[in-house]
């Protein structure tokens, strides 16, 4: 299914490029479209900087799902932000609309005219997007996507030896909007030095956390561990049990203050990690909105997580981090951040399709141990006070 969306979506982006020149030119105005989850937005953040240096008068709107609103609010490269929650990314409960429903928002987004489409990843309703608005011009996923499933499968029809790596989802993003910046080559290759994730953290967000983590006990210069345990698919979750593990070795060996972060669907993760970490200098917000995650993140000087939307935004923020892989493949998926250090242990089932664990009481994510957390905790935070020689 997922490879016919692919093919469907190449193949409305080559109606309306043959299509496109007929229409009448108008001044360029942008929709990028990106209804996936938290991390694969963050992921998606490099393309609005690069539409917005090439195109620096023109509007360029965003379309994605309404939990990632907030994570592009302060966005300088955005002039709007739509939102549209499609059923096919939504992993809350959604809003009951009915097929003319989804049909009157899209005419409704088709309204803008927008003269570009650019679709990192929409659903079957956004395919009707530039005929609705009379785009002159679509680039999509599915063209950039199809052309290297082509490539793998020539490559082993020939006999020939294994394609290219695996692409990082931020190169695949800034693949597909290459027509429009110019010929291949024109610009810089992608890498995390000449393109970088980023969100928008203001002087509000930072006075508002400041008093929150005030009335905690939290003074104002403390450093912080940030600690994410859960993740969206359970299987990518390291065990509660480690998490607490790590938190309370942290604790003894440096004078820091340590936040579990999450969403109240991590309630039971939270609970049982509060058993085991029980210290004034740990911290338990599983309420917080994603934009104050966001500036806690940003204020620490390491963050631990699991693979979740959470690490992509410690990347965003620019917190060096410790990412746990399992299922997924990091070379696509990880933090796309120098300062994050990747921590997996490859399986014969990897990478899985996330629908089911073959071996649900231990997923593969809990082949990494305490040990190898805190070496890395050490490579950042530097040796234990302890050991410390004071001068």
């Amino acid at each position: 299914m997922e490879y016919l969306r692919l093919f469907l979506s190449a193949l409305v982006s080559t109606i309306v490029d043959v299509i496109g020149p007929l229409r009448r030119p108008k001044p360029p105005k942008l929709l990028v479209v990106k209804l996936d989850h938290l991390g694969d937005v963050v992921t998606a953040t490099p393309v609005f900087r690069a539409l917005r240096q090439a195109y620096p008068e023109a509007r360029i709107d965003a379309l994605v799902g309404s939990w990632a609103k907030d994570l592009l609010s302060g966005n300088p490269h955005l002039d709007v932000i739509l939102t549209y929650d499609s059923s096919r990314f939504a992993r809350s409960e959604e809003s009951r609309r009915g097929r003319r429903n989804r049909f009157r928002l899209m005419r409704a987004i088709g309204a803008h005219r927008y003269t570009h489409i650019i679709e990192l990843r929409g659903d079957s309703w956004t395919l009707l997007l530039p005929f609705l608005s009379g785009a002159k011009h679509r680039v999509d996923r599915g063209t950039v996507r199809l052309e290297a499933w082509l490539t793998k499968r020539m490559w082993a029809f020939g006999g020939a030896p294994p394609g290219p790596e695996p692409v990082h989802e931020v190169e695949t993003n800034l693949a597909v909007i290459q027509p429009l910046l110019g010929p291949p080559g024109s610009q810089p290759p992608a890498s995390t030095a000449s393109t970088r994730v980023e969100v928008f953290v203001t002087d509000a967000d930072r006075r508002a956390l400041a008093q929150r983590t005030r009335v905690l006990g939290i003074p104002d210069n403390a450093a912080l561990v940030v600690i994410h345990p859960g993740a969206s698919w359970r299987p990518r979750a390291w065990r509660p049990e480690r998490f607490a593990e790590a938190a309370r070795e942290i604790l003894d060996r440096y004078p820091v203050h340590v936040c579990f972060v999450g969403t109240t669907q991590d309630a039971d993760i939270a609970d049982r990690i509060a058993i085991l970490v029980q210290d004034r200098r740990a911290h338990f917000l599983f309420q917080l909105r994603l934009m104050e995650t966001a500036t806690l993140i940003e204020r620490a000087v390491l963050f631990i997580g699991s693979d979740s939307g959470i690490v992509h935004l410690a990347a965003a923020c620019g917190t060096p981090q410790i990412a746990l892989y399992g299922p997924q493949d990091p070379r696509r998926f990880r933090p796309w951040s120098a300062r994050a250090i990747v921590l997996h242990k490859p399986v014969p089932c990897f990478p899985c399709k996330q629908n089911v664990c073959v071996v649900p009481h231990n997923p593969c994510v809990n082949l990494i141990f305490v040990e190898e957390v805190m070496r890395s905790a050490e490579s950042v935070l530097g040796p234990p006070v302890e050991a410390r020689t004071i001068s």
